[in-house]
């Protein structure tokens, strides 16, 4: 138990900076999403996408689903990125398949890692105040966890984290995510989808409407991250 708290020590000790990496990960997307809207006709159709995607065999969705979990445990960026990126890669199926099994595992890595080596290890990543206020409110109001898995704009990672804290059941939980994350990434791969198959203006509008999720997701996130 104490090389795992060492080892997890060193990891989130440099998670302090992590933010300074989100923004320039949402600043570089944010930027290909207007090169994308300027330069679309130039850009491959989903027929061309889909044969580049063919010749990466089952490496792609392996590669996509294990760095899910690895982003969702160790180096949290904005979640709403890698659904909406499988979502033109791949399309709403099978992309929504390969994000929804790494989130759920990463997702359950979180709980998992928080029950069992208990709360010093989860205060290396959130700050202790935001800690007890979302226990307090996971517990007067549980309809919260829902939406939280729901709606795609909230720090799925790292409630997970808090969450393994609570006295909510691994079950209860497990079940939580598995029908929330549906309709999040139904959500995003959506998105992401029309980014390739939609045309002309609708195509701008939703590029806009990812620009705004990813940057309320950055904004909301960035509350609930530890600052020293």
């Amino acid at each position: 138990m104490a090389f795992l708290n060492s080892a997890f020590d060193k990891v989130f000790r440099r998670n302090k900076d992590i933010w300074k990496t989100d923004l320039f990960v949402v600043g570089v997307f944010l930027l290909i999403t207007l090169i994308y809207l300027f330069w679309q006709p130039k850009l491959p159709t989903r027929e061309e996408i889909e044969q580049l995607t063919y010749h990466f065999g089952s490496i792609g969705p392996l590669a996509i689903i294990g760095v899910i979990i690895v982003e969702t445990v160790i180096a949290p960026i904005p979640g709403a990125i890698i659904p909406i990126a499988v979502g033109a890669l791949y399309g709403i199926w099978p992309g929504i398949l390969y994000v929804w099994i790494g989130d759920v595992a990463g997702s359950i890595i979180a709980f998992w890692i928080s029950r069992k080596l208990g709360r010093p290890v989860v205060e290396k990543i959130i700050n202790s105040k935001k800690i007890d206020h979302y226990d307090k409110f996971l517990h007067r109001n549980q309809l919260f966890i829902w939406l939280i898995y729901i709606v795609p704009i909230f720090p799925i990672d790292m409630i997970s984290f808090v969450i393994g804290l609570s006295k909510i059941s691994f079950k209860r939980f497990l079940y939580i995510v598995g029908v929330g994350f549906v309709l999040n990434l139904l959500i995003l791969t959506f998105f992401g989808d029309q980014l390739i198959t939609a045309s002309g203006t609708a195509k701008m509008w939703y590029a806009i409407i990812i620009m705004v999720v990813i940057l309320v997701t950055v904004s909301i996130e960035k509350k609930v991250f530890r600052k020293d």
